[in-house]
């Protein structure tokens, strides 16, 4: 059964384990803690993360700025001409390969 700790008795391990060279995985182990239960008493209780020894936990600020964007309309692809002997036919690129494949079979016949 797991052991009930009180918030002081949480804040004392985690003074150990910032005074300490082990990992948190190691110190987990070791004091038969579940390691994601260690962090997220951590931040409830110091609103810090216990792997970031001794840094306060702040919000990611980022800056205040936009990056400037310019749209640029995609090239259409250009026309596909298709030559058999002396006759020519130039396909748009939204014709289906597959019509271009039935029509390439029926001029083979």
């Amino acid at each position: 059964m797991a052991k009930i700790r009180s918030d002081k008795d949480w804040l004392d391990l985690f003074a150990e384990y910032e005074a300490g060279h082990e990992s948190a995985r190691d110190f987990c182990a070791r004091h038969g803690l579940r390691l994601t239960y260690f962090y997220r008493r951590s931040l409830e209780l110091r609103g810090r993360s216990a792997s970031r020894r001794g840094q306060e936990g702040q919000p990611l600020s980022l800056p205040a700025a936009f990056v400037p964007v310019a749209v640029t309309p995609r090239a259409l692809p250009a026309s596909i001409t298709l030559a058999v002997g002396k006759a020519s036919i130039a396909l748009s690129p939204s014709v289906p390969p597959t019509w271009v494949a039935a029509l390439l079979m029926a001029l083979e016949g």
